[in-house]
């Protein structure tokens, strides 16, 4: 018996289709578009209400559509990108081999990735048609400056997404390093050529080309337009400082014996730290050009250089596999940061944490995080599927948090308390070559 009226049963419901209920919710959505089809209000939806009504309904559709795609292109408005940055959300900018430049809010758990910049110029040709390997950005006044491995350079709006202007010839090589004050209009470029350009930032015009160093590879380009100075670093070996105003060579400092690779720049102490592709770190005077201090211990190439002054301690990153804490004033090496299988890309430090803490990318696929004091590594962090170029990390607030950029054309935001990776953006379609946050 059971069986029969088992089989009864789905005969029965085979045979009457099933029609589920709706939840109120529901039932009212659909009472509101009868009523508003309704057009005569006779209860009854006749062929051309239903048309008429139909027609307005694509029509919201679309315009909800067009809303969106304003959203996409705008980013946000005046009012509310000065309310983000008020806020101090965490805003950042990428920038990648597939030539393109992304603008980021980590803070936003819905779509952090805000906007992407490079479009058709003209319909056709982008803005930048190479790499872009250098970017600047002032949130303040809502503006970016980007350069590329064509040589070009391109002035953004964004707020409003746009590009502002761009200098398009790329005659004086690939851009390779910038250092930008936009409270003054003005930067510095290193080019593949060995040109130091100085620019209006404002409308990205040469104020003066300099032939710094005979053709050689610019990596360090340094600018304070306060004193009128800077500095230029080439793969000639050598480090030259500049009058601004006059284009004038103030001195050389050649006691490096490789290609230049990195160097950071005081110039209210008048101090330069430079390092060099065959492992050295010499301090030396910018205005005597006389060497301080010789740090010695890195074998291999020098990545990174990030130092506090007040700290009077600096950390550095090799290609030799290690990282490396360092006294500045005297160029005694504290302690090393041993771990990593392969070289040591860019390094982040919170100096003003009670036990100070250090966190290094490298070539390996991994982040580490080290304590300053023991110089022991407490954490790693695995997910990346190539190289981590670069590390930006939020240290200020809770929870501690680092975003990073890889050659696997991904990045990623981290936990640094939960050592966890909270989420994966797979936006950029080549290689991550910058990041700012």
């Amino acid at each position: 018996m059971g069986k029969e009226r088992h089989e009864d049963d789905a005969h029965d419901d085979h045979d009457m289709p099933h029609t589920p209920e709706l939840d109120p919710e529901e039932e009212a959505a659909l009472e509101e578009e009868f009523e508003d089809m309704d057009v005569n209000k006779d209860g009854v939806i006749d062929l051309e209400e239903f048309l008429e009504g139909n027609a307005r309904r694509k029509s919201g559709i679309e315009k909800r559509k067009e809303e969106e795609a304003k959203e996409t292109k705008w980013w946000i408005s005046w009012d509310s990108m000065e309310k983000r940055v008020k806020k101090k959300r965490w805003l950042g900018m990428s920038t990648s081999e597939d030539m393109t430049l992304k603008l980021w809010d980590f803070d936003d758990r819905k779509n952090k990735c805000r906007a992407t910049l490079n479009g058709p110029l003209d319909g056709e040709h982008c803005v930048h048609e190479a790499p872009i390997r250098v970017a600047a950005i002032d949130l303040d006044r809502r503006c970016a400056v980007t350069g590329a491995m064509d040589g070009t350079l391109a002035l953004w709006d964004i707020e409003a997404m746009e590009m502002k202007t761009a200098f398009l010839t790329g005659k004086y090589g690939a851009i390779l390093c910038i250092d930008c004050d936009f409270a003054r209009s003005r930067m510095v470029t290193g080019t593949a050529e060995g040109s130091f350009c100085i620019w209006n930032a404002e409308r990205l015009f040469l104020i003066r080309e300099i032939a710094a160093h005979d053709g050689a590879r610019l990596c360090v380009a340094r600018a304070d337009f306060d004193q009128g100075r800077g500095v230029s670093g080439a793969q000639d070996g050598r480090l030259r400082t500049w009058d601004l105003e006059s284009g004038e060579c103030l001195g050389t400092f050649d006691l490096h014996g490789d290609m230049i690779s990195t160097a950071i720049v005081d110039f209210d102490a008048s101090r330069v730290l430079s390092g060099a592709d065959d492992g050295s770190l010499l301090l030396w005077h910018l205005d005597s050009r006389a060497q301080l201090a010789a740090y010695e211990g890195h074998e291999d190439r020098v990545n990174v250089i990030r130092a506090d002054a007040d700290k009077n301690l600096a950390v550095t990153g090799s290609n030799d596999e290690t990282a490396r804490v360092w006294e500045v004033s005297s160029g005694v090496c504290r302690g090393v940061l041993r771990g990593h299988t392969l070289g040591v890309r860019d390094v982040q430090v919170d100096w003003e944490a009670e036990i100070q803490v250090a966190i290094t990318c490298s070539d390996d696929r991994t982040i580490r995080s080290w304590n300053l004091s023991t110089f022991e590594c407490t954490g790693i962090l695995e997910g990346h599927r190539s190289r981590v170029n670069v590390i930006c990390a939020m240290l200020e607030r809770e929870p501690r948090m680092l975003v990073s950029g890889s050659a696997d054309y991904t990045l990623r935001l981290w936990n640094l308390d939960s050592m966890e990776c909270e989420e994966e953006m797979c936006t950029h379609s080549g290689k991550i070559i910058s990041l700012i946050a």
